[in-house]
């Protein structure tokens, strides 16, 4: 086996698959860091989800100087009180609730007076015609109003709303908003929770799902990629030992194996009565590799 392995072509195979191991280990180890990350992703957003409900000043600071962006605060249940501007009230659209029905968030904007203006997603709305004309959208309550909301975070892309029909906007952009409605806008905006007001005549947006909220790969198809790597890497530092043992079971065929014919006088005949033992097979292989044959 030794002798096999030396050879200058199983050196460069050998080379090769440590290059491909360490590749193979190098992709494990950035799995297991994948899998520590999203398992500590999905911890926090849980934790968030079923926090018990805060006000969004308290949560997130004042919207003329928040405290937090919005985003590590995604599913945070937060209350707010003060009233609805139907006046700036828009469409988010491309939305859906059950994964079949596409249409639109209603988000209207809640002016809190003291702390800034909280954009709610009231609720959905089917689209049910063409994407150029807006359905008729229950009106919001005209007074005061105290509501439950689940945060989400804003985006910075453009809302292009007046380059779409209607209300409709493509993105909710805080500081698009902030700069419409003239006051401060919290970033982001608040699902409404079942049965608050303002929900009247729209279809509830469902809780989140989570299961795995983060999103992307779930946690134990990282840990199946972990394993997967791992053993890549095994499998190709073991591949120059098993190609050269198969080699060398591959030199000692003909000899283990030697077909039975009609006898000679003189070949089959001598043959037969001295059959090579297998160390001596062994050694006339070991001979032949040194090319002393």
């Amino acid at each position: 086996m030794l002798s096999i392995l030396r050879q200058p072509r199983y050196l460069r195979l050998a080379a090769l698959m440590l290059v491909v191991a360490v590749g193979c280990a190098i992709a494990g180890t950035w799995q297991v860091y994948r899998f520590a990350e999203k398992h500590s992703a999905n911890n926090h957003l849980r934790h968030d989800a079923h926090a018990a409900p805060a006000p969004v000043a308290a949560v997130l600071g004042p919207a003329a100087a928040p405290t937090s962006t919005g985003d590590a605060d995604k599913f945070r249940v937060v209350t707010a009180s003060g009233h609805y501007l139907p006046q700036h009230e828009t469409l988010l659209r491309g939305q859906t609730t059950d994964g079949n029905d596409i249409g639109y968030f209603v988000i209207t904007p809640l002016d809190t007076t003291a702390n800034g203006v909280l954009l709610i997603a009231r609720g959905f709305i089917p689209q049910n015609n063409a994407a150029d004309k807006t359905p008729p959208v229950p009106p919001a309550p005209t007074g005061p109003v105290s509501v439950s909301a689940r945060l989400e975070p804003g985006d910075t892309k453009a809302d292009k709303l007046g380059q779409l029909p209607s209300d409709q906007i493509d993105t909710v952009n805080a500081a698009e908003q902030s700069a419409r409605i003239g006051q401060p806008v919290w970033n982001g905006y608040a699902t409404l929770l079942a049965n608050q007001a303002g929900g009247a005549g729209l279809q509830a947006i469902p809780d989140p799902d989570l299961s795995n909220p983060a999103g992307g790969a779930e946690e134990p198809q990282h840990l199946a990629y972990v394993v997967q790597w791992y053993l890549f890497a095994l499998l190709a530092l073991s591949a120059p030992l098993v190609m050269a043992r198969a080699e060398l079971r591959r030199d000692d065929q003909p000899h283990a194996d030697r077909p039975a014919g009609p006898a000679t006088v003189d070949g089959d005949a001598a043959a037969k009565q001295h059959r090579p033992t297998r160390r001596e097979r062994r050694a006339s292989l070991d001979d032949r590799l040194a090319g002393r044959a």
